[in-house]
């Protein structure tokens, strides 16, 4: 008989089920958490040449039921190496959805789903071409790490999502800077199936693109939505009208994008659908404003393209892109002019895979800006091999007419006249082998009385006259009174091969001199830059000096103003050569004194630049030098104390960091000081000495005729021993002092006993009288030798001396001098063996430093073979890699890629076998000298032992 169960008892029954889920719900996620961080955790480790961090870890069921849920707060990833401080990527929240029955079984966690919120991207790509994302450990690293162990994480997705995202792509080899804000991704499809239809939805709110200098997109908003047909087994993707919108412009795409093993393959067509030439303009960041609605424009625009082909290190895909622009027209609604007539017909077109095969067809362009027409044509074939360039450019803008057309601020002024009228004609080899007769190259640019301010520049830029005079051979330059503000200058030059250089062919070649009454550097930075800090602390960001550019300024500037310091009859060479910027006798008057420098700065390695100038300061105000330079404020605090005139004489080289500061444990050189007088007063190290010494004469030095030479040694400054005079007291000086505020120094003084005064010369006074009162003849000497040493820190000396030792020890002496003069004949024997001993001792130490001479000599042959070795190493490498080079600009900017990164190689190995070399050697000359040494003192031991005790 079937029994019936009460209602109640149902009810109670199923409320203890559900008790028992939500319990279960609960504690099941602290049960996994640990596996699951230590399956994150080791994952990362065993693939990953990166630092993965991340804050906190939470596991969830309610979240995504019946699956597991677990939350990443605070996750980077961090690059090692060239990319130490570089975060490839950071999130807010990174969050998970893992397959319930993976996690219960423990082995391998399958992810179906993976949320990121706030995530920053940043891409880099070096100018070597190493890429900071390239961080997966090499495979069979890979697998000799984890040999017999399955991977904890496998890809089971059905969803990947973006919140809010920010994505930079930094590319030094294009070179291109991509940024994108307000990033918002939805990617949706069976990412476990071989084959699926991928719903990809993609908005970017804030968009910036830069490309050799010039900026395509500024602040653009960008949104893409296309249904992916993904083929995973070939890696191929295929897509049919796929939508692109930026700003106003809408694009269609067509086509496949695939991977194989090597290089990309794609078919790829795309085209505006509309012609409406007001959704092209949207595209100029300049007109693409809050106004940008109201902007009144007519006109038709095609614009399509494709891309179709192999690419990969050797090839490039067929590609064109075409533009036509008819009768193009915009008008702001609250100004009386327009620009108008704007026809454009330009044609970018290249049949791999050879880039030599490019063609760019700008047969017309033309419009009105106002009454101010403007012209041109291009077109170019060639532009690897030898260029072939057909260009002319004409036309005439008034300044005053601009804001009839476009709409400036209130504050802003403009006014002058640009002219120009420029063509040229035929190929660079011309140019290259000076058969400039088979060149056609004229025209003239000029601008007069052009004023320009606005709210960046309210000092406003004026400049009376400006013409560049243009010939196959040279570009002539002039610029009369030109001022910004207070600041003037007149340049006069002439700069060669203009267009070869911008399409990668060859050196831009010029001379020019720069003339200037007042120039203060501080107009030219931003507040946060030239706040009241020493002149060598302001923070510039690493400067690039660019490639391929050989330019020599002369420049002579009466007065020039750079932070705190003010610089009067400035003169010298500034040149550009081989990526090295050179300051050859650049000299000036300055705090009183004058100043000259010569040198280099460079960045051999990617944002590491390094500097190596001689500098020399002539009688300027030691407080003064320290107060304008940081670095000497640095390596030599005590200068903040001192008054007198210094003079200094040095070489300096180190790595700067990216304040464009040296980076103090690379910084190295030698040099030396001079000062007719210093004095120093309340210097904590000399009080803390006189209060040691117990001579209150002390706590105030002065002397004359300074005299000192230095060498630093990474970031170290080594004074060699120097004399000194203070009052009656000889002294000798060496020691150091580091970047980091340590110090120590040792000093040997000669202290007359009238310093001292008191017990101490009563009891040597009263030993003398009592000796003399028996017939002896005794005299105390003037002076008591004195060592101190001074260590610690800086702002904490630590200070002692040998005083007390000294005292006693004349003590003792004046007491055996009293005993030997009762004792004379004894003294006369003791006398003797002292010389014996001496002389075995003198003998033995000569011998002793005849071995270590012969063993310095014998290093001193070794390191000089090791180092022509090692140069010899560098210079093939360095060959081997030029040749490299030479050979892959002659293909082609890919090859010329791929030459770079052998020539980097090439390079490197030659530098470690070099340094491998001079390592060996230096371990083989410290075991010579320590052997040596060891012998010496077998040797000096064995004379002391024959001596016996004294």
């Amino acid at each position: 008989m079937l029994k019936i169960i009460p209602m109640k008892k149902t009810f109670k029954i199923l409320l203890i089920v559900v008790g028992i889920l939500l319990v279960l719900m609960i504690v099941l996620p602290f049960a996994f958490k640990g596996k699951i961080v230590e399956a994150v955790k080791r994952e990362a480790n065993q693939n990953l040449n990166a630092q993965l961090d991340f804050s906190k870890v939470s596991l969830s069921l309610f979240r995504s039921f019946p699956n597991v849920s677990v939350g990443i707060q605070n996750l980077s990833l961090t690059g090692i190496n060239d990319f130490e401080n570089d975060t490839l990527i950071s999130t807010a929240s990174l969050r998970l959805t893992l397959d319930i029955m993976s996690v219960v079984k423990g082995n391998t966690y399958k992810i179906r789903e993976i949320t990121l919120k706030q995530p920053s991207v940043f891409l880099k790509v070096l100018s070597d071409g190493h890429a900071n994302w390239d961080i997966m450990k090499p495979t069979a690293d890979t697998t000799a790490a984890v040999e017999g162990e399955a991977s904890a994480m496998k890809i089971a997705l059905k969803g990947v999502f973006l919140n809010d995202g920010r994505i930079r792509y930094y590319d030094a080899t294009l070179p291109m800077k991509m940024d994108g804000h307000a990033i918002d991704v939805k990617l949706s499809g069976d990412f476990t199936a071989d084959r699926t239809d991928l719903n990809t939805n993609i908005e970017i709110g804030n968009l910036t693109v830069d490309y050799d200098g010039i900026r395509y997109l500024n602040r653009a908003k960008a949104e893409m939505k296309a249904l992916l047909g993904a083929d995973f087994n070939a890696m191929k993707f295929t897509f049919a009208d796929a939508e692109m919108e930026v700003n106003a412009l809408k694009l269609l795409f067509d086509g496949f994008f695939a991977m194989p093993e090597q290089g990309y393959d794609m078919d790829i067509a795309f085209k505006a659908p509309e012609n409406d030439f007001k959704n092209f303009l949207s595209l100029v960041p300049a007109i693409y404003t809050k106004d940008f609605e109201s902007v009144d424009a007519s006109g038709k625009v095609a614009f399509n393209g494709y891309v179709k082909g192999h690419y990969d290190d050797n090839a490039m895909p067929d590609y064109a892109l075409n533009l036509t622009i008819d009768n193009g027209m915009f008008r702001y609604p609250d100004l009386p002019e327009s620009v108008k007539n704007i026809h454009v017909q330009a044609s970018v077109k290249s049949d791999g895979p050879d880039l030599d095969n490019t063609t760019i067809d700008v047969p017309k362009f033309h419009l009105e800006m106002a009454s101010n027409p403007i012209d041109g044509r291009l077109f170019v074939v060639n532009p690897v091999s030898d260029p072939q360039v057909d260009l002319a450019f004409k036309g005439k803008l008034d300044l005053g007419d601009v804001q009839k057309f476009y709409p400036l601020e209130a504050q802003d002024e403009l006014s002058g006249l640009v002219d120009f009228d420029v063509a040229a004609k035929g190929r660079m080899s011309a140019i290259e082998q000076e058969r400039f007769e088979d060149f056609e190259a004229a025209g003239k640019i000029e601008a007069h009385n052009l004023i320009y301010k606005t709210t960046s520049l309210p000092d406003g830029f004026r400049m009376a006259e400006g013409i560049m005079n243009i010939s196959p051979q040279q570009a002539s330059l002039k610029v009369d009174k030109a001022l910004i503000g207070r600041n003037d200058f007149s340049v006069t030059g002439s700069v060669r091969n203009i267009l070869g250089y911008f399409i990668n062919k060859g050196e831009l070649k010029g001379e020019i001199d720069l003339i200037s009454s007042y120039l203060n550097i501080n107009d030219f930075m931003t507040e946060s830059q030239t706040a009241s800090t020493p002149a060598d602390t302001v923070a510039l960001g690493i400067i690039e000096v660019p490639a391929d550019v050989d330019i020599t300024l002369r420049a002579t500037v009466a007065e020039v103003i750079y932070d705190n310091l003010n610089l009067t009859q400035v003169k010298g060479l500034l040149m550009i050569k081989d990526k090295k910027i050179f300051l050859e006798n650049l000299s000036m008057n300055t705090l009183g004194g004058s100043m000259a420098l010569s040198g280099s700065y460079s960045v051999p390695q990617p944002q590491q630049p390094d500097i190596d100038f001689n500098v020399a300061i002539k009688a300027i105000e030691a407080r003064q030098i320290a107060g304008a330079f940081n670095t000497v404020e640095m390596l030599a605090p005590i200068a903040q104390k001192a008054e007198g005139k210094l003079s200094l004489d040095f070489n300096i080289s180190s790595r700067l960091g990216e304040d464009m500061m040296p980076v103090y444990p690379t910084l190295n050189g030698d040099g030396g000081l001079t000062s007719p007088k210093l004095a120093f007063t309340g210097v904590n190290t000399i009080t803390r000495i006189a209060d040691a010494l117990k001579i209150k004469e002390l706590k105030d030095w002065a002397f004359n005729n300074v005299k000192l030479s230095f060498e630093i040694v990474e970031g170290k400054v080594f004074v060699k021993p120097f004399e000194m005079k203070l009052g009656e007291i000889n002294t000798v000086i060496s020691g150091w002092n580091s970047f980091d505020q340590t110090l120590e120094y040792q000093m040997q003084m000669e202290i007359p006993r009238a310093y001292f005064g008191g017990a101490a010369n009563n009891v040597l006074e009263n030993l003398v009288s009592a000796a003399n009162k028996k017939g002896a003849n005794f005299s105390l000497g003037d002076k008591v030798p004195v060592k101190i040493l001074i260590t610690g820190l800086i702002s904490d000396p630590k200070i002692t001396t040998d005083l007390g030792s000294q005292v006693q020890g004349a003590v003792t002496d004046l007491k055996s001098q009293m005993e030997d003069a009762l004792r004379e004949k004894k003294e006369e024997a003791e006398a003797r063996v002292r010389e014996e001993v001496g002389r075995y001792i003198e003998e033995a130490n000569a011998e002793a430093q005849k071995l270590l001479n012969q063993a310095q000599q014998q290093v001193d042959k070794l390191m000089k073979a090791a180092n022509e070795s090692a140069q010899k190493l560098q210079t093939e490498a360095n060959n081997r890699a030029d040749q490299l080079l030479a050979e892959g600009k002659k293909n082609g900017p890919i090859a010329e890629l791929a030459a770079k990164k052998a020539a980097q190689k090439v390079r490197e190995e030659g530098d470690n076998a070099a340094g491998k070399i001079i390592a060996e050697a230096r371990q083989q000359g410290d075991n010579i000298m320590a052997r040596a040494r060891q012998q010496a003192d077998e040797i000096i031991q064995k004379a002391k032992d024959k001596a016996g005790p004294e």
